[in-house]
């Protein structure tokens, strides 16, 4: 049996409003865009303080968990909102509660590693 885009999409809008939620609840975490899982796509992009992106996403690699930083193919998006770069986390088909929640806790690790509160 097939898949289907309808449980894709389904599953696609139910780990995003997760992420959202998780991320939400980490001190310092600004999503940049809507905050809703129903005004966006499973691609979000955050700041973590005033720590830089490459920072943030080296760190959280050392942990083995993937992310990118930088402007995402939207520098101008980036200046028009005076954002020097961002963090992106993707979620999709595959992603589990369990990473999203490794994700949240991985930044919460970031912080204390570079002293942040």
């Amino acid at each position: 049996s097939s898949l289907g885009m309808d449980n894709v999409a389904a599953h696609e809008r139910e780990i995003t409003a997760y992420a959202l939620r998780r991320l939400q609840e980490v001190p310092g975490v600004r999503i940049l865009g809507p905050t809703t899982a129903d005004d966006r796509g499973g691609a979000i992009s955050f700041e973590l303080g005033d720590l830089h992106p490459h920072d943030v996403s080296q760190v959280l690699d050392s942990y083995g968990i993937a992310v990118r930083a930088g402007h995402h193919c939207a520098r101008p998006a980036h200046e028009r909102f005076g954002v020097h770069a961002s963090t992106r986390a993707s979620a999709y088909l595959y992603t589990t509660c369990a990473e999203i929640d490794a994700l949240a806790d991985g930044l919460q690790r970031v912080k204390k590693f570079f002293g942040v509160d």
